[in-house]
């Protein structure tokens, strides 16, 4: 049975989407990293340290932003993220952005509320 491949289009806009969503959240991530610890250590790994830090908890300064359980999904999405930005001839891997869409439905309802607890915790210490 031959499954239809999705046109290129279609890949394109999904990996787009997927770039922009991660994007969006390491502007997030960065915001906080800025806030609360304001330091890079390495910056020629810059993208991966600030991911790194929102697993991080940081006593009595901030809880853990993100719970481990997102580690491999989020570095994942970082690592395409890179790759889709940077690199002008490539073909997109079908199953790769397939992957990562079906990833990111699946992560998105809890992720949302990983960050809602930790925007809840902050303002319960206003």
């Amino acid at each position: 049975m031959n499954v239809p491949q999705p046109q290129f289009r279609d890949v394109a806009a999904a990996a787009y989407v997927l770039h922009n969503i991660y994007t969006a959240l390491e502007n997030i991530f960065e915001q906080i990293s800025r806030t609360f610890e304001n330091h890079v250590t390495d910056p020629a790994q810059w993208h991966r340290e600030l991911l790194t830090k929102m697993f991080l908890e940081i006593p009595k300064i901030r809880p853990a932003v993100l719970p481990t359980e997102f580690r491999g999904f989020l570095n994942d999405l970082r690592g395409f993220r890179h790759v889709f930005r940077h690199t002008y001839e490539f073909e997109l891997d079908v199953e790769k952005v397939a992957l990562l869409v079906r990833n990111w439905n699946k992560a998105r309802p809890s992720l949302i509320a990983a960050l809602s607890r930790f925007r809840d915790n902050l303002l319960r210490e206003i």
